[in-house]
């Protein structure tokens, strides 16, 4: 039964990963799981210092848990099937006595526990490393979905001929984007430790290591269910030997109750079924004793307090500014952001571009795995908002199409020296053509028609950054400048606030292209068929063209 249940909630959780796309039905939390994680909850609202409604929902695991016990760990945890999944793959015929010194080995959660809590007293959010909902949602996005895609892809390649074949037009033609996203073996790595643990015990991430656990076992006692053994017990210990928490004593009479996780294995083993889960209420109210000394518990806050002190002064953090780092469209002032964000990787796998990438050290140390834009890589779609849809904390505000599209991430600028046409004066109109909101455009300067970015249009979208077809860097790139970045509020508002106007707007860019190139020249060039090509009005002076009137925040 408990196999059956923890399939389900791992098809659950991969389903709703899968359907965190920009299509995702706005009555559909893809993100449930982390919503509902209360150690995430927590950390973010500490870390941000207020209240954010959507982690309220980690309410309902919390009371959870208090009616039942730790029952999430055994039966809901898709981090904690994933690794019973590899346990009986692996390891089922490795002979595993068990790490010496368990007793204080189980400290270690707690202590992992109350570093991360300290942290976020201090503003810095350290969850993400160790919570298992993020760590698994993370290798999910960075390395399971890309691979999953390319195998895919390859399937489709090698069954090309066949459908072709068959007349299965669409079928034939079907390729999936390939997205590619940084930090993926890192992000392997770890999950790749999580799972190698197995070797010493089974379940040694959850016994030992996993603050969520280590959250959840403070209140389990209270559950309503709890272990109880019969006077037919023989004492064989067959319990105690199939426990995957090691939730057992010496006495197999007794029970540790905040490793207990509900799982029913003893009694399943038990030759005499002499073990039972029945509910009582005479059991609420009893509480297990914190397996951490009151010495240990303020050593490890002092630690927590003295590594998010660290993390803030660390050398990396100077670089924090002097990088040009954009943001996901809706994501909260940097500050709150780096606080907010618990980098489970959900925006970047939602993002349908690929654009959204994690970060090294862009952002400083505590800037690790957060979400910057790779404009160019690819640009932000005008028609996409998924990336705060499935954000779980609302570090990346979920807003309409429309508000997305007036969350200025940031403001276009050309790079002369490598422009071809400012410097090598030679046909090029990619930019102006591509750029969704005409804010590139081509004006009469020095007696050339070169192109120039109207910053009161452009919301740095990228468009023109990706397509640039200079090699290496990109002639026209996307800087932070001018950014809208608000806790609340309307982004339309404040973008009429500062007179900016994300809409299309041809009747600004009405320069032709003529034979000559850019050059302007006395007569019109003629246009090919031999019909007079656009020029200047009649009774312009030769070489000059009449001023275009001058756009908002520009010239």
């Amino acid at each position: 039964m408990r196999r059956a249940v923890q399939s389900l909630s791992l098809l659950l959780f991969t389903l709703l990963f899968l359907l965190a796309t920009f299509r995702l039905p706005g009555w559909l939390p893809a993100d449930i799981y982390l919503r509902i994680d209360p150690l995430i909850g927590l950390t973010a609202v500490a870390a941000s210092r207020e209240m954010i409604p959507r982690v309220l929902w980690a309410l309902v695991l919390v009371g959870a848990t208090l009616a039942l016990g730790r029952f999430f760990c055994a039966w809901l945890c898709p981090l904690g099937a994933t690794i019973d999944g590899f346990d009986g793959i692996l390891f089922r015929k490795v002979r595993r006595p068990g790490p010496s010194g368990e007793t204080n080995l189980r400290k270690t959660k707690y202590v992992l526990l109350i570093l991360i809590v300290g942290a976020a007293l201090l503003g810095v959010s350290l969850a993400y490393l160790l919570d298992p909902i993020a760590l698994l949602t993370r290798f999910y996005a960075l390395v399971l979905y890309p691979a999953a895609v390319a195998v895919a892809n390859v399937l489709l390649d090698l069954l090309r001929p066949l459908t072709g074949a068959m007349g299965w037009v669409g079928l034939s033609h079907l390729r999936y984007p390939q997205p590619v996203f940084y930090m993926t073996g890192l992000t392997l790595l770890l999950f790749g430790g999580v799972i190698s643990l197995g070797l010493l015990a089974p379940r040694f991430w959850c016994r030992f290591l996993c603050p969520l656990g280590a959250l959840l076992s403070l209140i389990a006692p209270l559950g309503l269910f709890k272990r109880r053994v019969s006077a037919a017990c023989t004492r064989c210990l067959a319990c105690q030997k199939a426990c995957p928490m090691g939730a057992i004593p010496a006495d197999p009479l007794a029970t540790r109750a905040p490793e207990c996780i509900q799982c029913r294995t003893c009694a399943a083993v038990c030759p005499e079924r002499a073990v039972s889960y029945p509910a009582s209420l005479s059991g609420m109210g009893e509480h297990s004793r914190f397996d951490l000394s009151r010495r240990g518990a303020i050593a490890s806050l002092g630690g927590g307090l003295t590594l998010g002190f660290v993390t803030l002064q660390s050398p990396f953090t100077f670089l924090e500014g002097r990088r040009q780092l954009i943001r996901p469209p809706g994501a909260l002032p940097e500050e709150a952001f780096l606080r907010t964000c618990v980098r489970c990787g959900e925006c970047m796998k939602s993002c349908v571009t690929n654009t959204l990438q994690p970060c090294l050290w862009e952002s400083g140390l505590q800037g690790l795995w957060t979400p910057k834009a790779e404009l160019r890589m690819a640009p932000c779609e005008p028609n996409c908002n998924v990336c705060g849809r499935v954000c779980p904390t609302q570090a990346i505000r979920s807003v309409s199409l429309e508000e997305k599209n007036h969350a200025k991430i940031g403001t276009a600028i050309l790079k002369k020296e490598q422009c071809l046409v400012w410097a090598q004066n030679k046909l090029c109109l990619i930019c102006d053509e591509i750029c969704p909101y005409n804010a590139i455009v081509f004006r009469p300067i020095d007696g050339f028609r070169r192109p120039v970015v109207i910053a009161s249009r452009c919301n740095g979208c990228g468009y023109c950054e990706q397509r640039c077809p200079v090699k290496g860097d990109s002639a026209i790139v996307v800087v932070p400048d001018g950014e809208i970045r608000l806790k609340e509020g309307s982004y339309i508002r404040e973008a009429k606030k500062l007179q900016l106007e994300f809409k299309p707007d041809p009747g600004d860019d009405r320069y032709l292209i003529g034979e000559s190139g850019f050059e302007i020249g006395g007569q019109p060039p003629a246009a090919p068929g031999g019909l007079p090509a656009a020029g200047p009005p009649a009774g312009t002076a030769p070489g000059s063209l009449p001023p275009a009137g001058k756009p908002k925040g520009f010239l």
